[in-house]
């Protein structure tokens, strides 16, 4: 009996140069403007809109999110868990941020932040 070959229906695979090639790297996220407006806590230019419009903002620099209600220096924040914004504030001066767990997520003050009068001067 004669030997009888199976065809196969696979594609041949031929040298034609890269199959693919690597993905470009993607660009930086551009900067966010400055703010026109200082943060309640560290006294930064992040606002961008009114301290007043500013509903559940939380500043990049110390991670104070704004409390619209404006409970007063000595008054618990809901918004931040019950702190004051004087705690956040000495906070702030200690370690960065307005609890020890955010000095991870916060960020230096950009040079177009800094307000004209200083943050140590500020409350």
């Amino acid at each position: 009996m004669a030997e009888r070959r199976k065809p196969f229906f696979l594609p041949e695979a031929r040298e034609c140069g890269p199959v693919s090639t690597p993905a470009p790297e993607p660009e930086p996220a551009p900067e966010e403007p400055a703010g026109r407006y200082a943060c309640p806590c560290c006294g930064y230019l992040t606002f961008r809109i009114p301290i007043k419009a500013a509903v559940a903002f939380i500043c990049p620099v110390c991670y104070w999110e704004n409390d619209v209600f404006d409970p007063g220096e000595d008054d618990p924040s809901d918004e931040n868990g019950g702190m004051t914004l004087r705690q956040g504030r000495e906070n702030f001066k200690q370690c960065g941020a307005v609890r020890p767990d955010l000095v991870r997520y916060a960020r230096p003050p950009r040079p177009g932040e800094i307000p004209k009068k200083s943050p140590e001067n500020w409350g």
